[in-house]
């Protein structure tokens, strides 16, 4: 049978990821290089799996081949199962069991970590962030990305030659608005990628839907380093690219953030979300906001969740340009787990067109390839989310590859410096230049 573990995140040392989708800003190592981190934590692991016996938690069977594999990741119950039911069709298929451990999002990262230093990692993983940790530690997966034809503009090498990690799913920054309170205000929107709003003329429609349809607020923005980097791209902003191997801040960034700041203060937007912590999903729920800044992760649970008013996904506002920002969860395959040939077939297997059609359709997730996927819901909006991607003039880094390369960098930094200097510049203990200054200095590594 397929195993479907959720865990409360106590006592499960090992397993666990997801993103909040979006590409969230990689937790970093401190003093020492990351790839000197990586390596020596690896080797002190290694040594003490040596002294104590200790066995890998990859696969297990009785005769000697792994016919049990564990895939750890954060999120697919809520996306569908598409993991699960992946996992059971290949069960069927091969005889091999994929026990699938589903684990809140914010348990991942330290299972993977306390897994890498037990060197007791998993055999597989969806994971929306590389840590330098157990960067080293992964399965070239160059011949798998090729034979499967999986887009170059989201694969990366490491700095040995390899590649580490195939996106397993793409998502980008997105609105939402709320059709009913748009419809009851009388208010119009956009729903064309080429006639996109601007800016402005998107704040002035939602502050009216406030005054005539009675919304608390006119927009909410998950409180996000990933949404607020879309934001800078529509205003043309680099939003922190390297130049010259330094992370360079801009006029525009300043811009963007000086303009976030104004409608966080009018109360267009709710600050409790950023500097509180209130959940932007659940108040777009409620009814109470005439638009939501998110992405398209969001497209299955509001198809399945939102019962009391219709709501519709709509091309985002523009400054200077039409820009989306990217991300996604990443495959990955451990070494020296046991398994490491059969989580290379399963990984494999996944990509194969028809499976990964399949997966792509139930999960609500844009592929990575070239495929046309014919979803059972909400067509319209997985369309537009193309669209939006194929337009996408965003002048910074590709998402994608960034965060391969941020996981064998040099320079380390910790958090996401772009939130948490922007929280700090809402509360009104800095202006937004100062805000620019202060992110690039913690991403250089200050």
């Amino acid at each position: 049978m397929t195993y479907v573990t959720v865990s409360s995140g106590k006592g499960f040392p090992r397993y666990r990821e997801r993103q909040d989708r979006a590409l969230s800003e990689t937790t970093r190592t401190s003093s020492i290089t990351r790839r000197q981190f990586g390596l020596t934590a690896f080797g002190l692991s290694a040594l003490a799996a040596g002294l104590t016996a200790c066995s890998g938690g990859g696969g297990s069977s009785s005769d000697g081949g792994a016919k049990t594999l564990q895939l750890i990741l954060s999120g697919d119950t809520n996306q569908g199962g598409a993991f699960a039911a992946a996992a059971k069709k290949y069960k069927e298929a091969t005889g091999i069991t994929i026990e699938v451990v589903d684990v809140p999002t914010a348990d991942i990262t330290t299972k993977l970590k306390n897994a890498a230093t037990a060197n007791d990692l998993p055999a597989l993983a969806r994971v929306t962030a590389i840590d330098p940790l157990w960067a080293n530690q992964l399965q070239d997966l160059t011949d798998i990305a090729t034979s499967h034809a999986i887009d170059p503009n989201f694969l990366q090498k490491s700095p040995d030659g390899i590649i580490p990690a195939i996106p397993s799913d793409l998502t980008a920054v997105g609105l939402f608005i709320n059709k009913s309170l748009f419809t009851k205000a009388g208010v119009a929107f956009h729903t064309s990628v080429d006639t996109t709003w601007t800016w402005d003329e998107f704040i002035a429609a939602v502050n009216q839907v406030r005054a005539k349809a009675g919304a608390k607020y006119g927009v909410v923005m998950d409180r996000s380093g990933h949404r607020l980097r879309a934001m800078m791209y529509e205003f043309g902003s680099t939003a922190f690219a390297k130049e010259n191997g330094k992370y360079a801040g801009d006029s525009k960034a300043v811009e963007t953030l000086d303009y976030f700041k104004k409608i966080n203060d009018d109360q267009t937007m709710p600050k409790s979300v950023w500097l509180s912590g209130e959940d932007g999903n659940a108040m777009f729920k409620s009814g109470q906001v005439a638009a939501y800044y998110s992405g398209s992760w969001q497209v299955a649970d509001f198809n399945k969740n939102i019962k009391d008013f219709e709501w519709l996904s709509v091309p985002l506002p523009k400054k200077e340009v039409n820009a989306t920002n990217l991300g996604g969860g990443f495959m990955v395959a451990f070494k020296d787990t046991g398994a490491d040939d059969e989580a290379k077939k399963f990984i494999d297997w996944f990509y194969n067109d028809a499976n990964y059609t399949e997966f792509a359709k139930m999960g609500g997730y844009l592929p990575v390839k070239d495929l046309k996927v014919d979803y059972p819901f909400q067509q319209a909006s997985f369309e537009l989310y193309q669209k939006q991607i194929a337009g996408n003039q965003a002048k910074g880094d590709n998402a994608i590859k960034r965060v391969v390369i941020e996981a064998y960098a040099e320079t380390p930094f910790s958090g996401d410096p772009l939130r948490e200097e922007t929280v700090k510049m809402l509360s009104g203990s800095q202006d937004a230049k100062t805000t620019v200054d202060n992110i690039v200095k913690l991403y250089n590594g200050a």
